[in-house]
């Protein structure tokens, strides 16, 4: 099966770091790289807007895009709500100055999109297990469907190593995937 990527850029790509601890399809994920900058900046030195780093260089990999509104979870001061001007790989440019607390990486810091990625009427989420994975992906409506056990799945769709699966939802947050193997994924591309 041939797929195109209508989105413009390469396609999202979710892992599961621990096996057995369900995530969202959605732009969603924990690390301790992310790291915060406050840039309001004391004359004579000129504010910016503030930055979100990550030194894994993940959030264009993960799908995050201009507009989205985030949701910080688990750091030191800057657990929030926000909304981005700008991302690049290790970087996300919010869209003020003086909102958050200078913050060095270390923290399991949660970085979620708040309304996930709409998806258009007529497209399909294609969803493809990654070609080196060595476990099972399991895909499902809720955490809980999703969760890979020792003595079966109660998921709805599993994939192996290069499987992948054409799915109509209205946002990717409806998804959730899990895996046997930790550090197992899948990309997310979409096609009409």
């Amino acid at each position: 099966m041939r797929h195109t990527n209508l989105s413009g850029f390469n396609p999202i790509q979710q892992a599961v770091p621990v096996a057995g601890t369900p995530r969202k399809l959605s732009p969603y994920f924990i690390s301790t790289f992310i790291a915060f900058n406050n840039n309001s900046g004391t004359p004579p030195v000129a504010a910016t807007n503030d930055t979100i780093t990550d030194s894994a260089n993940t959030f264009v990999l993960a799908g995050f895009e201009a507009g989205d509104m985030i949701v910080i979870a688990g750091s030191t001061s800057n657990d929030g709500t926000y909304e981005v001007e700008t991302v690049a790989a290790g970087t996300l440019t919010l869209t003020k100055a003086g909102l958050l607390t200078t913050e060095v990486e270390g923290d399991a810091v949660t970085v979620e999109t708040l309304h996930g990625v709409r998806i258009d009427d007529g497209v399909n989420v294609i969803v493809k297990a990654g070609v080196v994975n060595t476990g099972v992906i399991s895909l499902g409506p809720t955490s809980a469907r999703a969760l890979n056990t020792a003595v079966g799945y109660l998921s709805n769709f599993t994939l192996t190593a290069g499987q992948a699966i054409s799915l109509q939802v209205k946002n990717l947050s409806e998804i959730w995937i899990d895996a046997t193997v930790s550090g197992d994924g899948v990309e997310v591309l979409f096609e009409r």
